[in-house]
């Protein structure tokens, strides 16, 4: 049996080192850092997402929630969606300008989406 408060320091420990990790890479991609090349930066935040991942639709089954039933569930799915995508978007895009705006809206979602697993509104 899953110890369920475990597993729930678990997830939002990962959520922690998730956006941790994101901040330290983008900050090391701003200022052009040798450690980047490394291939366990470039491997690790894959792993770490999986095992959020994974917690969380862990959690979601244990507490039998479905998005299409707990619709702060689907929201904190799609701003976690925004999330990766501005967050590949931060590490990507050409222009400094352009990373730094995606890394805010990164940071402003994946805010949102703790706030709403936090306080879960609706």
């Amino acid at each position: 049996m899953i110890d369920v408060v475990l597993l729930k320091h678990l997830h939002v420990s990962l959520v922690f080192i998730s956006i941790s990790f994101f901040l330290v890479r983008f900050l090391g991609r701003q200022l052009g850092a040798g450690f980047m090349q490394a291939r366990a930066v470039k491997i690790a935040p894959h792993i770490i997402d999986t095992l959020l991942l994974a917690s969380g639709i862990t959690l979601a089954s244990i507490y039998r929630l479905s998005p299409l039933d707990a619709h702060w569930l689907l929201v904190k799915l799609i701003l976690i969606g925004g999330y990766i995508g501005s967050g590949f978007g931060a590490m990507k895009a050409p222009a400094e300008l352009h990373r730094n705006l995606f890394a805010l809206l990164a940071l402003s979602l994946i805010t949102g989406a703790i706030v709403l697993a936090v306080i879960k509104p609706f």
